[in-house]
């Protein structure tokens, strides 16, 4: 449909927006504590790598190559999810801090538990594991 030109030059149109989503969907994975956010971009994260890694059959990219930022996005998902997941705890954990009652307290890591529920799926084994055993630990610190 598209010849080697009309391709290139859509590529050269692409790449740098692309680069840029990608670039900011890696920040939002590495900072956020929102589980939404977190499994949301990771998803767009692997996407716009193998997406410019197509492109790059056109384009020239400087440092890590598309195809290598997908590589470790894949091999590293376990890794980045667990982080994530402690991040998102320590958060759970400076909020209960805060509130004064026991229920208060155990309703705070109830929602920790709850948001992350619909991303088991995605998880591995491993982590699924954690949340359960971060948000069961918890629970019995505070008691009631």
């Amino acid at each position: 449909m598209f010849g080697h030109k009309e391709k290139k030059k859509n590529a050269e149109l692409l790449a740098p927006i692309w680069l840029d989503d990608m670039r900011k969907a890696r920040d939002v994975v590495n900072n956020t504590t929102d589980p939404d956010s977190f499994f949301t971009d990771y998803a767009s994260l692997k996407d716009l790598a193998g997406k410019l890694t197509e492109l790059s059959k056109y384009v020239k990219f400087k440092g890590t190559k598309p195809a290598e930022v997908l590589r470790m996005a894949q091999e590293q998902e376990e890794a980045a999810t667990r982080d994530f997941i402690l991040r998102y705890f320590q958060k759970t954990l400076l909020n209960a801090e805060k509130v004064k009652t026991v229920r208060g307290k155990r309703s705070q890591f109830e929602k920790f538990q709850t948001a992350l529920e619909p991303y088991y799926y995605q998880m591995s084994a491993a982590n699924v594991a954690l949340v359960q055993q971060l948000h069961d630990e918890a629970l019995a610190k505070i008691g009631g």
